[in-house]
């Protein structure tokens, strides 16, 4: 079963509010934006298990920009985590928290190598062991969505890490039941997942024994507006929409 909740988070909670803006989007778009390939990167190494978290003062999930072609976007505001609530209560954001990571490129061989290169162009360090662990397909309703894949890996030996870029403005190793009990509410829904995920392993060894193992069907979120409250819902679960939105 899909991780919903961890520590204080919710992570699939959305309050109202963003829920109808979400659907006069779709409604407005009239169809989804074609999704783009993109990857993105979780850097393991121990002991303890750690992973290698960055924090970007402004930066859209996997590297999207504001602007295509010279026209400007929308900014996407009903990220997968940004309705997560905090005891009732908002809680104020000064960063988003992730993983190195990025938009597919023409020169990229396929989007492993995606992963590989924004490792490298983020962090100055090389992969020397990469896995596939999952992949998410962005909501419907963004203006701007990602087919992403999820890679865990090990740097080769020599390299350590480093913000290269002027964009992530920190970055530290960190355990990943600490990073997502701290900053869950600063990070997309399928990285606070994926940090949830690797929580139950104590090794690198079981972490690339568990990709081995891993369903890498496309993970698509939808939003379901039945109950109480809105929720995201994923395939296979009970009340999974079968449209875009539900009751759009």
């Amino acid at each position: 079963m899909s991780i919903q909740r961890y520590g204080k988070w919710d992570f699939r909670a959305v309050d109202r509010s963003s829920a109808a803006r979400a659907r006069a989007r779709l409604r407005d778009q009239g169809a989804p934006a074609e999704p783009e390939r993109a990857a993105a990167v979780v850097l393991l190494r121990e002991a303890p298990l750690r992973v290698f978290l960055l924090r970007h003062t402004a930066k859209e999930p996997f590297g999207s920009a504001t602007e295509r072609g010279g026209e400007p976007l929308e900014p996407v505001r009903e990220r997968w985590a940004d309705d997560v609530e905090r005891e009732g209560e908002r809680r104020p954001r000064t960063g988003r928290y992730g993983f190195p990571g990025g938009r597919h490129k023409p020169d990229d061989p396929d989007v492993a190598m995606t992963g590989v290169r924004e490792v490298e162009e983020e962090t100055g360090a090389m992969v020397a062991l990469q896995r596939a662990w999952s992949r998410w397909i962005t909501p419907e309703y963004e203006p701007v969505r990602f087919d992403a894949w999820i890679y865990v890996a090990t740097l080769a030996e020599g390299f350590q890490p480093r913000v290269r870029v002027r964009e992530p403005e920190y970055a530290t190793w960190i355990g990943p039941e600490q990073a997502v009990c701290q900053y869950g509410g600063q990070m997309s829904m399928q990285e606070a997942t994926t940090l949830a995920e690797l929580s139950r392993y104590s090794t690198v060894g079981e972490v690339f024994a568990a990709a081995e193992q891993r369903d890498m069907s496309p993970i698509l979120p939808r939003l379901n507006m039945e109950g109480d409250r809105p929720r995201l819902i994923l395939p296979g679960e009970d009340g999974y929409p079968a449209a875009a939105l539900s009751h759009a």
